[in-house]
């Protein structure tokens, strides 16, 4: 068998940076690990809903002189698209609001304006109630940062989550992989591979298949490579997805 390595792991001091930018010794690493570990869980499972996440930076800065730590939080993720609130809206309204009518929600659902000002709304909600959970727990001061990514075939977490997301509504694999290449090769980007592995299409007999367009330089230190894997939750079992994706900034 061959030896598989991270690619972002290969490349940490090249291209890759960390994800927690922190220094910490032997007597607070462990508590900070663990720290780090519940900010990502209570942060996915706060915005499920609302927002696709890619990934979550973390980075603290620490004043000896006043004796207090600042966290800073930024959260790399995809806004919701309108099609997609239209449901989230109503259903928000039908759980918080006791005296709800239809005119209301159809105005709301009918005005993309409005729409979209009351999903900021209810983003900086989650954002001030996750804040004030974190300090009640930890007695630290946070602040917590939402950058948009516009493109969401520009993001290699992004892109295995839309093919997770099309094969767990049983769109073939290989015409779920087509269609993702399809709408890279419209960005900037030099090169796409992607592999997905598991039960396929139903068979008995697991497998993996891949597909590449482009360049995908994988033994090249100073390529610039973004990757990152999925898993899909379909009737016949787990399909993992791993998406390679190169630029050359």
């Amino acid at each position: 068998m061959g030896q598989k390595t991270h690619p972002k792991g290969f490349r940490l001091v090249t291209t890759q940076k960390h994800l927690s930018e922190w220094y910490g010794n032997k007597t607070t690493y462990p508590a900070l690990i663990e720290e780090d570990y519940f900010i990502r869980e209570k942060i996915s499972t706060s915005f499920d809903e609302f927002l696709v996440i890619s990934r979550v930076e973390i980075n603290r800065i620490s004043e000896e002189l006043e004796d207090k730590e600042y966290v800073n939080i930024t959260i790399q993720a995809l806004f919701p698209r309108a099609k997609e609130m239209y449901r989230k809206v109503s259903t928000y309204f039908d759980e918080n609001t006791e005296n709800t009518d239809s005119k209301t929600l159809s105005i709301l659902n009918n005005s993309k304006g409005t729409l979209k000002r009351f999903t900021s709304l209810l983003l900086k909600r989650n954002l001030r109630k996750i804040v004030r959970e974190f300090q009640l727990k930890t007695g630290k001061n946070y602040y917590i940062d939402i950058n948009f990514i516009k493109n969401p075939f520009e993001d290699a977490a992004l892109i295995a989550r839309f093919i997770a997301d099309q094969l767990e509504k049983r769109t073939p694999f290989r015409r779920a992989v087509k269609q993702t290449i399809k709408k890279v090769q419209r960005t900037d980007k030099k090169g796409v591979k992607v592999q997905v592995s598991g039960r396929l299409n139903g068979i008995e007999i697991a497998r993996s298949e891949w597909k590449r367009d482009g360049r995908v330089p994988l033994h090249t230190l100073s390529a610039n490579i973004d990757y990152s894997h999925f898993t899909a939750d379909t009737v016949y079992g787990v399909i993992g997805i791993k998406v390679w994706l190169f630029s050359e900034d």
